[in-house]
């Protein structure tokens, strides 16, 4: 049967009620560095910097690729080295063998005696995915299915760790006072926590805050970690921009390995070889033997195989040339240095411009202090804002930036905006503070007005209670002289009316007597005669 012309109507009707199964469909929410770059193409602004755009660039703003990197990439264009057939599940061999000696260092037992499992993922984020995925099903006894990740990560490691089937947990990890490592919070935090839980570290500078744990903070970390039978999972997608020394980037890596954690890395090349087109990256897991290394890598493949069966060879290809070849590898690390100094630099112009030259307020000590290709300018968030609406400077939540995306006048625009924003946050801050002054003194004097008022209704009260008591004492007497008067008045006419009955008596017994005595002389007088 053909298709349906056009014209039939019923066919038409049936395929928009077929297609009508999307519209309840709800829209995902934006992820924060598309929205950031939204935000940004709709700047009208001529001055608009944005900040946050991933990776290490020069400055005309373009993405970075070491000389080494291009040179490798002409060869292999010229001499068509690499092949056109596609790689294993597991990637290219030689990257990976090449990937895990950089990481965990030729001289370490576990690179020696092969006991490191390795993978070939798709970007950082497709690795954090795999591994994630991988940690969701194994070990199961007992199930590991809940992941402490810093505070702040950015929104693609929580989306492939929630989206990997694990529950998604946070510990506190940036000082919002100091700008360094709450190491207090975050040693509690995890005390806290589940044993057997994962942890997701940042070695070689954390992301996005740039927040970096000492030598011994290392050390305490991996001791807790060992005491609650947790997992790290470490992401390594910078080593050697940190310091400048590749191996020394890896310290905390290594010594986790070296103490016996389970970890499992996730390892990338993009900001050190710009190869962001291919994202090259790499799965490795320490394991006890070599036959618990074929186990974890099977696991790895299978998982691969349903996410992208075969990743890409041209990215692995151009980083094994450079992690493996005698003359381009040293050159390499040269340029990684030079890489890891202009980070350092840019930080240093950066407090520069605001402890030196703009004398801006507050304590920007914590901008030295950050570690590899992110910083945070520790701003309120109405400060941030500012930055942006203000300032036209698009950066990541809580104030942090990429440092690899800086240049000598992004550094002047974006220190003189974080000044701008202070003062006038402070300015804003005393205004308000004078308000609440004003406000706490119009309040204390309409209190204390209307205590005098209480006080003066009160001492009226009073008088009048005092008026009333004493006109009702005078009534009170009134009546008491009233009725001494009326009973005075009924006493004395019950005297008088006494008087008269005594009187009364009297002249009737005064009569009676005469009576009787004219009687006994009439008797006398007949007894004469």
């Amino acid at each position: 049967m053909g298709r349906p012309l056009s014209g039939d109507s019923s066919a038409a009707s049936g395929e928009r009620k077929g297609l009508e199964l999307w519209s309840s469909l709800p829209k995902a929410s934006q992820e924060t560095t598309v929205a950031i770059a939204s935000a940004f193409e709709d700047d009208a602004s001529p001055n608009k910097i944005n900040i946050c755009t991933p990776g290490y660039r020069d400055e005309t703003g373009k993405l970075f690729v070491p000389p080494t990197v291009r040179y490798a990439e002409k060869q292999f264009h010229s001499e068509s080295m690499v092949s056109r057939e596609a790689l294993p599940i597991e990637g290219h061999a030689p990257f990976l063998d090449a990937g895990v000696k950089f990481a965990y260092g030729g001289d370490s037992h576990p690179y020696r005696h092969k006991r490191v499992a390795a993978v070939q993922a798709v970007s950082l984020t497709g690795a954090l995915r795999l591994a994630g995925t991988f940690l969701s099903r194994f070990p199961t006894l007992p199930p590991t299915k809940t992941v402490f990740i810093p505070s702040p990560t950015t929104d693609e490691d929580v989306t492939a760790l929630q989206d990997a089937g694990l529950e998604i947990r946070s510990f506190r990890f940036l000082d919002l006072k100091t700008g360094g490592v709450d190491w207090e919070s975050l040693r509690e935090d995890l005390q806290d926590a589940p044993m057997k839980s994962i942890v997701l570290l940042h070695v070689s500078g954390s992301v996005p805050s740039g927040a970096e744990l000492t030598t011994n903070q290392w050390r305490l970390l991996a001791s807790l970690l060992q005491e609650r039978e947790m997992i790290p999972l470490v992401i390594m997608a910078f080593q050697g921009l940190s310091s400048g020394d590749t191996n020394r980037d890896a310290q905390a890596l290594r010594f986790m390995v070296h103490e016996g954690l389970p970890v499992v890395l996730v390892q990338n090349f993009d900001a050190t070889m710009g190869l962001y087109a291919d994202s090259p990256s790499i799965v490795s897991i320490v394991t006890r033997n070599s036959e618990d290394k074929e186990r974890v890598e099977s696991q790895l493949r299978a998982i691969g195989r349903g996410m992208w069966t075969h990743p890409s060879p041209w990215g692995a290809h151009i980083a094994h040339q450079i992690l493996t070849d005698g003359k381009l590898h040293p050159s390499w690390l040269k340029e990684i240095r030079l890489m890891s100094n202009r980070l350092r630099s840019a930080r240093n112009k950066l407090y520069v411009q605001l402890v030196d030259k703009l004398k801006t307020p507050g304590d920007w000590a914590h901008i030295k202090k950050a570690n590899g290709m992110y910083c945070t300018a520790l701003l309120p968030s109405a400060q941030t804002e500012a930055l942006t609406a203000k300032h036209h400077i698009h950066l990541l939540p809580d104030g942090c930036f990429n440092l690899g995306s800086l240049n000598s006048s992004k550094i002047n625009a974006l220190s003189r905006a974080i000044d701008s924003v202070v003062r006038e946050g402070i300015r804003e801050a005393e205004e308000a503070q004078a308000q609440r002054l004003a406000m706490e003194l119009a309040l204390a004097a309409a209190k204390e007005q209307a205590a005098r008022e209480e006080t003066q209704r009160e001492e009226e009260r009073e008088a009048a209670e005092m008026r009333a008591a004493r006109e009702e004492d005078t009534l009170l007497m009134e009546r008491s002289i009233a009725n001494a008067i009326e009973r005075q008045k009924r006493e004395e006419e019950e005297e008088r009316k006494r008087e008269e009955q005594r009187k009364r008596e009297d002249e009737q017994q005064r009569k009676q007597r005469e009576r009787e005595e004219i009687a006994r002389q009439a008797e006398a007088i007949l007894a004469t005669i």
